[in-house]
């Protein structure tokens, strides 16, 4: 219910939770510690907010999922803080491994719980409180390898697993909503070959591409390399990401038949654990392969260069 007893609607806290995308938890602490909003009162004490005060928050979410401290940036005004929105995502950390352990911990618990929204209140946390970048890289990883020993052992069903599956794919799409990548940033398709279903590092690769800046069209799991690389085509994209956890010879030769098939300039990435084994020949097919983020990253950024310096290349030329 929207309040318009003074003129301008006024937003109680669950319609405040619905449209900035924090938990309760969050809001009660960033007003307390940080003073990032002041609500007015309604008669019966509840907090009400203003149209100004759930833009001012949407900006701190996007902004801390980004990597700034809520602790330095609540006092900015709203046009300091689209600014902080619109720059490069700073340079990032590793959390302590402790803080890491806290927030897998408590998103397992959740898990065991089968309560959804417990773990995806929890890995929001470590996004809020980490950046983006460190939940992407060492946060989600750690926790869905936890799921599944769990599962293995025998600890949590297949009920539980795909419980923990669905929160992660929430939190991973509203973190990746913080990011606006600039309409000539290149673009990367990326799925899993054909018979793999193992999505998630799929979708981990697609969060990270989005975070540093890339246009990310997500073709999800168990694609054909042609429909793969015809959808690369048709979005002119500067690469394709391929995961490839468990992947049997059927499909590694899938992977073979993408970097046979891609169209010259376009580059093919592919990690997960069955991509190192196959290094030296998939090197040799003309692939990336990645064992970690850090060298998918480095591999992201790398191509953004060239690509840039090929743009620079291609003007110069058309200005002789």
């Amino acid at each position: 219910m929207v309040d318009r007893s003074n003129g301008e609607p006024r937003y109680p806290v669950r319609v405040v939770i619905s449209r900035t995308g924090l938990t309760a938890d969050l809001l009660r602490a960033w007003e307390r510690r940080y003073g990032a909003v002041k609500p007015q009162r309604s008669a019966g004490k509840q907090r009400l907010y203003s149209e100004d005060d759930v833009a001012r928050l949407t900006l701190l979410r996007r902004a801390t999922i980004a990597g700034h401290s809520v602790a330095e940036i609540a006092r900015l005004d709203r046009f300091a803080l689209e600014a902080l929105v619109d720059e490069p995502t700073p340079a990032r950390l590793r959390p302590p491994d402790e803080a890491i352990e806290a927030v897998v911990s408590a998103a397992t618990n959740a898990a065991e719980r089968l309560d959804a929204a417990g773990v995806e209140s929890a890995l929001k946390r470590g996004a809020l409180s980490f950046g983006a970048g460190a939940l992407i890289d060492h946060v989600v990883s750690r926790f869905l390898h936890r799921v599944g020993e769990r599962w293995h052992e025998g600890r949590l069903s297949p009920a539980h697993e795909h419980l923990a599956s669905a929160a992660v794919r929430r939190v991973l799409a509203w973190t990746t909503e913080a990011y606006t990548p600039s309409p000539r940033a290149p673009r990367l398709v990326v799925a899993t070959p054909s018979g793999e279903r193992h999505e998630f590092g799929a979708m981990l690769t697609a969060a990270a591409a989005v975070e540093e800046g890339w246009r990310v069209v997500y073709l999800g799991p168990s694609l054909p390399a042609a429909h793969i690389v015809d959808a690369a085509k048709q979005v002119n994209a500067r690469a394709i990401a391929l995961s490839v956890v468990y992947a049997s010879g059927a499909e590694m030769d899938d992977v073979y038949t993408t970097a046979r098939t891609l169209p010259r300039g376009m580059t093919l990435i592919v990690g997960g654990a069955a991509a190192d084994s196959h290094r030296d020949s998939l090197g040799k097919a003309g692939a990336v392969v990645v064992p970690d983020m850090t060298a998918f990253r480095r591999t992201l950024r790398s191509l953004r260069a060239s690509t840039r310096i090929e743009e620079h290349e291609v003007t110069t030329t058309d200005a002789e």
